[in-house]
């Protein structure tokens, strides 16, 4: 039974009130408190004077911070203003656009401060080369003064080398077509020979580029080819030389029908090579009987803007054949037209998706005039153009500035073009060259003489 009086007991058997502890506390400190000395309140303590005692050391070090601290302070405002007045000077040198300060700072502190001699054309190439490179045009092109001279003899027809297209393959490449005239042709090189390897050199696993770069070389100099043909193995000297490269590939397609003529086009090169020898390929081909014309663009890059127009002058009636036009669809240049005369005769376009530029050109006014059916996939998506210019250091800058527009349809840039019959070749020959592709497996082909003969 609870006992109030056993809760109150302490430890030692005696009556504990509660509280009691405490209080006791509190008189005790009352008391010790009065016995205590009297010690001064903060407020008198604050009016007694105490001597300082000063330390000499840290006198003469805060003195010391005091001064660095307004020399940085002072270097500060003077590194601001020069660095204004740079600044300035390089608005002076550069214009009133800061676009390429960060690049005339660089030079500015490698000139001033850099240990040994920089290769300032080497240098001035490669920035020219970045800029082109990171500009966002996927279409701009830089040369140099060497291989714009390169450049300007190929597009003439006029090349240097051995004349014959060339495919990669796994076990190196592959002749395609020696050039008729060519040192590929005269050294007796075919199509389906297989090159292993150059100058002693085995090229398995090279890139079609390093390919072609190893073959090239100056005209008159000898290259050593070891092809491989059936089971032979064979190393056929060829001497480098000039020769007219071969952008039209004409032949006649016999069918149970009647004959059609088929005429690849590489690219559109010039218009004194690729569009002069179009034109004798057609007229030879209807002259020979033929009923129709199928035109294979297919893997054609593109190429010269007057070949192709020229091209298609020849084929069109008379009407506009391509708009050129800026960004904001203001006519740069008169439209270009074509005359009353045409080619009237059934004709077929195959294309896919490496069917560039000039090549969708081509292929987009045969359309807009139904003079052809569209065979094959979608094309590339390449409508605009470049302009070039000339540089100081000799070499070119070609940069995309304008629109080229078909006859009546919209422009195909970045779009592409569809074809009125879409064939895909089948899953097994879509990396195999279109040179080594029968007729019987060109399911493209065989598609466009069916719709040659409706």
């Amino acid at each position: 039974m609870f006992n109030p009086e056993e809760d109150i007991i302490n430890s030692d058997g005696e009556e504990k009130l509660p509280n009691e502890e405490s209080v006791t506390s509190v008189e005790t400190e009352r008391e010790e408190a009065e016995k205590a000395p009297a010690e001064a309140s903060p407020k008198k303590a604050a009016n007694k004077k105490t001597p300082r005692k000063v330390n000499v050391g840290q006198a003469v070090v805060t003195a010391i911070l005091a001064a660095l601290l307004a020399a940085t302070i002072a270097v500060q405002a003077t590194f601001v203003v020069l660095s204004d007045i740079y600044k300035q000077k390089v608005i002076e040198a550069y214009g009133k656009s800061l676009d390429f300060y960060d690049i005339a700072e660089v030079a500015d502190i490698f000139k001033n401060n850099y240990l040994y001699e920089i290769d300032k054309e080497a240098l001035n190439e490669d920035l020219i080369r970045a800029y082109v490179l990171l500009s966002g045009d996927r279409f701009a092109r830089y040369y140099s003064a060497e291989e714009w001279a390169a450049e300007i003899a190929a597009s003439s027809g006029n090349s240097f080398g051995i004349g014959a297209y060339v495919v990669s393959v796994p076990e190196g490449a592959r002749i395609a077509h020696p050039m008729k005239g060519s040192p590929a042709e005269s050294a007796g090189l075919l199509a389906g020979d297989f090159l292993v390897e150059i100058d002693g050199k085995n090229i398995a696993g090279y890139t079609l580029s390093e390919v072609t770069s190893l073959i090239a070389g100056e005209s008159g100099t000898d290259v050593m080819l070891t092809i491989v043909r059936g089971e032979e193995t064979l190393s056929i000297p060829v001497k480098r030389g000039t020769y007219e490269a071969e952008t039209v590939l004409a032949s006649v397609i016999t069918t149970d029908k009647g004959k059609y003529g088929y005429i690849k086009i590489t690219e559109f090169l010039s218009k004194e090579l690729t569009a002069k020898h179009f034109k004798t390929a057609v007229e030879g081909l209807l002259e020979n009987g033929c009923e129709g014309l199928i035109f294979d663009v297919r893997d054609n890059g593109g190429g010269q803007v007057d070949a192709v127009t020229d091209m298609l002058d020849f084929l069109l009636p008379e009407g506009p054949i391509m708009h050129i036009t800026d960004l904001n669809g203001n006519e740069t240049i008169p439209t270009i037209m074509s005359d009353a005369s045409e080619i009237d005769c059934p004709m077929v376009v195959l294309t896919n998706q490496n069917t560039a530029s000039a090549a969708e050109l081509f292929t987009s006014a045969l359309k807009d005039y139904n003079k052809a059916t569209i065979v094959g996939t979608n094309t590339y998506g390449k409508g605009c153009g470049q302009n070039g210019y000339s540089l100081s250091n000799g070499g070119v800058l070609y940069v995309t500035s304008f629109l080229y527009n078909p006859p009546y349809s919209e422009n195909y840039d970045k779009k592409g073009i569809s074809p009125d019959v879409e064939v895909e070749l089948p899953d097994e020959f879509k990396n195999t060259s279109l040179f080594f592709l029968s007729h019987e497996d060109d399911t493209q082909l065989g598609r466009a003489l069916e719709e040659i003969k409706k």
